[in-house]
């Protein structure tokens, strides 16, 4: 990692192991003054800067991935390249704007900007646009361009190896789930979802499916989204989550034909049509198991159990926090498809049960494997607190309306699940450890991510790191 970084951020160069390693920060101790030495915060790195490089090194090809999706307008009336437009609506989530207008208050005269924004677009920029421009375009692009450009994110990260340490086995966990975007108490369009309250009152919404790639030590990369709405008002049944899935298995198939997948998956999908697509395709699965949504196959489950006694283990928690006992059985027929089950109980350092798990899994559980299906299995909620708690409370505003448009709707949603990609790459990344100690939150990086963009200077001989390590911290 380049000496200027370092020496920015108070890492003693001697010992440093990268900005995404555990390094202690130096401490001083005031003269003349005895007890507690004070610790000294480090200098915030030049966020601009960090993320030119960051883009450059994990995504160099996305400057032609955003010149490849189809540009509509009349090249005789184009000031603005689709890809710069498209990256400033990037850069619009990735500095916490909340909205259009606010990203269009302080750009107003960002000339910097506007040089970084053709430096890493690879074209002469004179200046930044407003994002109303930006709104005309999105309603004619076709929101399935932007996915791709998403996808062939993800793809250059597995073909990099960047993520090789996230495998299980040979899988990725891939965790999918669904969240609200947006309330209504009146039509918003013909593709409203409508719901009938029982206290009298109705409302119309908008949901969305994502895939997440899920990691160990907190990762949640957007792999791809279905948005679940009526088709074009006219409907026997209105759309669903169940629905949509069938629609993103696919497209997720599609769009990485030679990568297998260990599906995280709630209650709600414990069902034989979610099952046999993934055994079709090879993929493994973890279904939240529940007694109440599918009562007797859990009773031959428990049945199962008192005929396996020895299918148990148990290990001792951190921290002595408690102990975890896990029990699995194999062979539950259900369709015709034979299911494994692993349960799963949490006890305190008193004994007393604090939590209790138990998934379906599309392999044999065994002594062997059986404590990485534990693990796996409850990874899913890095979907809901790294993906969906991140992109509507993080800064990114999942829940505002960026547009009224359907069509321009679906491609800024597109553009913040890539913004929040890039963001993980970055802060996980080349700000690593640090990151907590200088921005002590998302809203304050925000806020100096843009001031960064406005008024930095990078130099012509970027250096670039030959690797960039992913911080556990």
């Amino acid at each position: 990692m380049d000496e200027d970084i370092q020496a920015a951020q108070g890492i003693n160069q001697s010992s440093d192991q990268g900005l995404a390693g555990g390094t202690a920060q130096p401490r001083e101790v005031a003269k003349g003054k005895p007890g507690r030495r004070k610790s000294i915060r480090p200098i915030a790195p030049e966020l601009a800067r960090e993320l030119v490089v960051t883009i450059r090194h994990f995504l160099p090809e996305l400057a032609v991935w955003l010149g490849d999706v189809k540009d509509k307008r009349d090249p005789k009336l184009v000031t603005f390249p689709l890809k710069v437009l498209l990256l400033q609506g990037v850069l619009m989530f990735l500095t916490h704007s909340g909205s259009r207008n606010h990203f269009n208050n302080w750009t107003r005269d960002a000339v910097q900007m506007a040089r970084l924004l053709g430096r890493l677009m690879d074209c002469e920029v004179e200046s930044v646009a407003h994002l109303d421009t930006l709104e005309g375009v999105l309603r004619k692009i076709d929101p399935v361009m932007l996915e791709r450009v998403l996808a062939a994110s993800i793809r250059r990260l597995i073909r990099m190896k960047a993520l090789e340490g996230w495998r299980v086995g040979s899988r990725f966990l891939l965790a999918i789930d669904g969240t609200g975007m947006h309330s209504f108490n009146e039509p918003h369009c013909e593709e409203c979802l409508k719901t009938e309250h029982t206290n009298g009152t109705v409302t119309y919404s908008h949901k969305l499916l994502v895939a997440f790639l899920v990691s160990q030590d907190g990762f949640a990369l957007p792999v791809a989204c279905e948005f679940i709405e009526n088709a074009g008002g006219i409907y026997i049944k209105q759309d669903c989550e169940k629905k949509a899935f069938h629609r993103l298995e696919r497209r997720v198939r599609d769009l990485f034909p030679q990568t297998s997948f260990w599906l995280l998956l709630d209650a709600l999908y414990a069902d034989q049509n979610v099952m046999r697509p993934c055994f079709a395709h090879g993929w493994n699965f973890c279904i939240s198991f529940l007694d109440t949504d599918m009562t007797a196959l859990w009773k031959e489950a428990q049945s199962l159990l008192i005929l396996s006694p020895g299918q148990r283990a148990s290990m001792t928690l951190p921290n002595k926090e408690g102990s975890r006992e896990v029990r699995w059985i194999n062979d539950l027929d259900y369709a015709g498809m034979s299911l494994g089950v692993i349960f799963q109980i949490d006890r305190d350092a008193q004994g007393q049960i604090i939590a209790q798990f138990a998934h379906l899994t599309a392999r044999p559980v065994h002594r062997d494997n059986v404590w990485t299906v534990a693990s796996a299995a409850r990874l899913r909620w890095r979907c809901e607190n790294e993906g969906f708690n991140v992109l509507k409370n993080g800064g990114f505003a999942l829940e505002h309306v960026y547009s009224r448009n359907p069509t321009a709707s679906k491609c800024y949603c597109h553009i913040m699940l890539l913004a929040h990609l890039i963001q993980q790459l970055l802060i996980r990344g080349r700000l690593g450890a640090v990151f907590e100690a200088v921005f002590k939150s998302f809203r304050h990086y925000g806020q100096k991510l843009a001031q960064s963009l406005a008024s930095c200077i990078l130099p012509l001989d970027l250096s670039m790191p030959g690797q960039i390590r992913f911080s556990t911290a």
